[in-house]
C-alpha cells in the first residue's frame, strides 16, 4: 500500500510530503503516534508550529496536513488568519487536511464542547471544512479531563459495515453532517446513538478527512497506566482492524 501510495502521488508530480501542525495544544503523545502513523505512508514529514507556519513555505511540495489532537482552543488562538487564508488556499487548490480530535473540532464551523459544564467552549472557528457543529464529549458515563485517561473510551465505530473498537477520549461527533451536500459520513459511533465519527468534505479540488476517534493510535501506548486494562484489551482486539481502517481512509485524501 505505501508504495502504491508513493506511487500515486509521484504521477501527480509531487513529492510524498505531510505538514504535521506541533505547535501550542498538540498532545506529546497524539503527535508521536500521528508521526509514527504516518512516516509509513509519506517518506518525508515535516512539522510545524505557529510560527513556522507563519513563516516558511511549508506548502511547497505538500500532498496532506494534519492537525492531531490536543486542546482546539491554543489551535485557535495561535493559528491567525494569515495562516487560516494559507490552509484553506492550499486545501481548494488540490491539498489534503486531516484533523483528529481536536484538529476536528478546529476545523468545523463551530465548536461546541462539554456545554454547560466548567470546560465549555462555545465558538465559532475560522477553517469551517466541515460547515456544521462539531459537538462532544459524546458518553456522559466517562468524565473528560485534559492529560488523563479518565474521559478515556474503546468507541465502537462502525466502518463500511464492520464494527471495531478506537481509542476515544473528548472527541466530537459532527451535527447534521448528513444535511450537507459537501460532506460525506464515513464512520458511525455504534454506541453513541449512530452519531457520525469519522467525515469526508469536499473543499475545493481538495479533500478533508475529520476524525472524532484517534484512529492513529496503538493499544500499547497506555500499558502501565491506571485504569487501562479494559481499553488495552478492547483495541488490541481491534488493532489489525484499525490499520486496515487507516489504510482505507488514505484513499479519501
Amino acid at each position: 500500500m505505501r508504495h502504491i501510495l508513493i506511487k500515486m502521488f509521484a504521477q501527480r508530480g509531487k513529492i510524498v510530503k505531510a505538514v504535521v501542525y506541533a505547535g501550542e495544544g498538540v498532545n506529546p503523545l497524539f503527535l508521536r503516534e500521528t508521526v509514527y502513523t504516518f512516516r509509513k505512508f509519506y517518506p518525508c514529514i515535516t512539522m510545524v508550529n505557529d510560527r513556522q507556519l507563519a513563516q516558511e513555505n511549508w506548502e511547497k511540495n505538500s500532498a496532506l496536513f494534519i492537525v492531531p489532537g490536543g486542546r482546539d482552543v491554543p489551535y485557535d488562538r495561535k493559528i491567525q488568519k494569515k495562516e487560516i487564508h494559507r490552509i484553506d488556499r492550499f486545501v481548494k487548490r488540490g491539498g489534503s487536511f486531516l484533523g483528529i480530535c481536536a484538529g476536528a473540532y478546529f476545523a468545523s464551523n463551530e465548536i461546541l464542547f462539554e456545554k454547560g459544564t466548567p470546560q465549555e467552549v462555545c465558538e465559532k472557528r475560522n477553517l469551517k471544512f466541515f460547515p456544521g457543529s462539531a459537538v462532544g464529549a459524546l458518553y456522559p458515563f466517562r468524565t473528560f479531563a485534559y492529560n488523563s485517561e479518565s474521559g478515556a473510551h474503546a468507541a465502537r465505530v462502525v466502518f463500511k459495515k464492520e464494527a471495531l473498537y478506537l481509542y476515544y477520549n473528548g472527541g466530537c461527533t459532527f451535527q447534521l453532517a448528513e444535511t450537507f451536500p459537501s460532506v460525506t459520513v464515513l464512520g458511525r459511533y455504534q454506541d453513541a446513538d449512530n452519531q457520525p465519527a469519522i467525515i469526508h468534505c469536499r473543499v475545493g479540488r481538495g479533500n478533508v478527512l475529520l476524525s472524532g476517534v484517534h484512529f492513529e493510535v496503538r493499544p500499547h501506548v497506555f500499558k502501565g497506566k491506571e485504569g487501562t486494562k479494559d481499553l488495552i484489551h478492547k483495541l488490541e482486539a481491534s488493532n489489525e482492524a484499525r490499520q486496515n481502517l487507516t489504510l482505507s481512509l488514505l484513499k479519501f485524501l
